[in-house]
């Protein structure tokens, strides 16, 4: 896999790094990579490469710029949070706003009056009502 380096992440120039004799001594290990490791500006950006290449990955030097600002390293830890604290307390409150909603419904109701079946013809009838009132 292709791994992109920017070199303003490990620093800025060393003007007393020779990295072409650098890159000639590990020329036996990457013969490959000789030209890349040859143009590291100073020692972080040679041991960066040599990371990635001991990991079997292969290296470039991209445009200038920052990985470290473009990886998502803070999102994933805002996404863990989201997830396993955030979501759960929002369901909780959720949860807890219907409970309180369905019993404000349920006093603001009124209260039906408590019926009785009858043997006449099987109909219901409210308590305090004649069975003559209802057919």
């Amino acid at each position: 896999m292709m791994k992109c380096l920017y070199r303003s992440d490990f620093g800025p120039a060393d003007p007393g790094f020779d990295a072409g004799a650098a890159a000639q001594s590990l020329a036996k290990s990457f013969p490959a990579y000789t030209g890349v490791l040859a143009t590291a500006q100073n020692p972080r950006q040679l041991e960066a490469l040599l990371n990635r290449l001991d990991h079997g990955d292969s290296v470039a030097w991209c445009e200038t710029g920052s990985a470290l600002g473009l990886h998502p390293q803070g999102t994933d830890g805002f996404a863990a949070a989201a997830t396993f604290i955030l979501l759960p307390v929002a369901c909780w409150a959720l949860a807890l706003w219907l409970r309180r909603r369905v019993l404000s419904a349920d006093r603001r109701a009124p209260a039906a009056a408590p019926t009785r079946r009858t043997r006449f013809q099987g109909t219901i009838v409210a308590l305090g009502q004649s069975r003559d009132a209802h057919p």
